[in-house]
This record gives structure tokens, C-alpha cells and sequence, in this order.
């Protein structure tokens, strides 16, 4: 038996049609809510409202956290410090820089770095990974990313990228007309929230119930750990133990 068509089916049918249509024509459609992947034990970090999580958003920001044609000398990238091996730092007592500048500090290691609350050695202001990435990009004391001066140069090379150029409006609708350095940031912010990390010998034995996991020696320090008298996890508490909120 056929299905009866009323004109309010037919008004809700022909504007389904149009969105689809419109969503074809303009490269971008519906995409499921990001859904996270989470070590047992790690709660789902906190995102800002204005850059919600999306598998086109951190993809793209994947390819930007590797990409040297985001840096001065064009052989320079977020990764050159941030190394995967290295928990996501640099393994250096001292970061060095675009340009060769030697840093007084090493270079933060990112991984968990979406349950911090606070941001870079310097400020501590800064509350959120969109806002960190500015730093490494426009710091000139030392240089970083060396960003600063050279933004026009730098964001024309990007966006001359057909890749570029097809996926950051997907990723970020408003984009469509062309894309800035604030879509840059949101997309590594966005990937670098997916840098998580549980399954060392403290996460399995915590929350993984393998009693093994820790050595004699190792499970009589986590007593001391988090013992009154010692009471380090008071201010080292969380899945990270970066703090007791964290």
C-alpha cells in the first residue's frame, strides 16, 4: 500500500532535498558526534563550546601539528618539538627553536595535556589549547614557530593547499569563504586534545585491577603516595596526577 503524501510531507520531503543538495554543493555534510576513545580510568576532557570536537577537525589539525610550511624558515613544525617518542616533547634539557634560538626552558610534553587547566611555563593565564598555540606561533623572544611578521606569507601557503583548501570547510563551516590562523589553532587544539595516554603500570594496576602490574617496590611507594603522613596525592591527585581536580 502506497503512503499517503500531504502537503506538510511533501513541504518536510523537498526541504530534506534541499539541504542535502546544499550540503553536496558546498562540500560539506552531517557528520556523528565526536565520540572519544578513552583509556579505562580517563574521563572525557573538557572542550570549549566554540570549538566543538569533530573527526575532520582533528584530522585537519593532525596534518597542521605536522606541517613545516607553518613556520619561518619552512622547515619547522609544531611536531619538531612535540616528537611522539618523547611523550610529545623533545627529550632536550633546552627546546630550540625555528631559527636555531635556544630556549631557557624544554618543550612541554602534550601528552594528556587535554586534562590541564593552565597552559605554558610563562603565563599562567592561559586556559585553553586554542589560546596556548598562539604562543608557539607569534612568540619572538625566543622565536618558536617564528609566526610573527610573517603571517600573510605563511597563511597564503596554506591556503593555497588543495587539501587545505577542501577540508577546513568541512571541518569549520564559517570557513568557507576562506580560513584565518584562529582555524589553524582550533584544529591543533582540537588533535591535540586526542593525545591521551593510560595504559602505563600505574593506570593498569589502578584501573585496569591487575595486581601484577606494579612491582613490590613500586605498589609500597603508591602506599607512601597516598598515605596522610606523606599526603603527595592531596596535591598530585586525577587520572594524571597532575593535580586533584585534574
Amino acid at each position: 500500500m502506497s503512503r499517503l503524501r500531504t502537503p506538510a510531507h511533501r513541504i518536510a520531503h523537498a526541504a530534506c532535498v534541499a539541504g542535502a543538495l546544499l550540503a553536496i554543493a558546498v562540500g560539506v555534510s552531517a557528520e556523528p558526534p565526536w565520540r572519544w576513545q578513552l583509556p579505562r580510568g580517563m574521563p572525557a576532557p573538557r572542550v570549549p563550546a566554540d570549538n566543538p570536537m569533530s573527526a575532520r577537525k582533528v584530522e585537519l589539525g593532525r596534518r597542521l601539528f605536522y606541517d613545516v610550511r607553518l613556520s619561518v624558515t619552512g622547515a619547522y613544525s609544531c611536531a619538531s618539538c612535540h616528537q611522539q617518542a618523547h611523550a610529545f616533547s623533545d627529550g632536550r634539557a633546552q627546546a630550540i627553536g625555528a631559527t636555531g634560538a635556544l630556549h631557557p626552558r624544554s618543550a612541554m610534553g602534550l601528552a594528556n595535556v587535554a586534562y590541564n587547566e593552565r597552559f605554558g611555563w610563562e603565563d599562567p593565564d592561559t586556559a585553553s589549547l586554542e589560546a596556548q598555540a598562539a604562543i608557539p606561533m607569534l612568540n619572538v623572544a625566543p622565536i618558536e614557530l617564528g609566526v610573527a611578521g610573517n603571517e600573510a606569507r605563511i597563511l597564503a601557503a596554506l591556503q593555497r593547499d588543495r587539501r587545505y583548501a577542501r577540508e577546513m570547510p568541512r571541518a569549520f563551516p564559517d570557513a568557507a569563504r576562506g580560513f584565518d590562523l584562529a582555524h589553524v589553532r582550533k584544529a591543533i587544539a582540537a588533535f591535540e586534545r586526542t593525545l591521551i595516554s593510560g595504559n602505563s603500570p600505574y593506570d593498569r594496576a589502578v584501573y585496569g585491577d591487575e595486581s601484577g602490574a606494579l612491582s613490590p617496590l613500586a605498589r609500597r611507594g603508591l602506599r607512601l603516595f597516598t598515605s596522610p603522613e606523606l599526603a603527595c596525592s592531596e596535591c598530585h591527585g586525577g587520572p594524571t596526577l597532575g593535580g586533584a581536580d585534574a
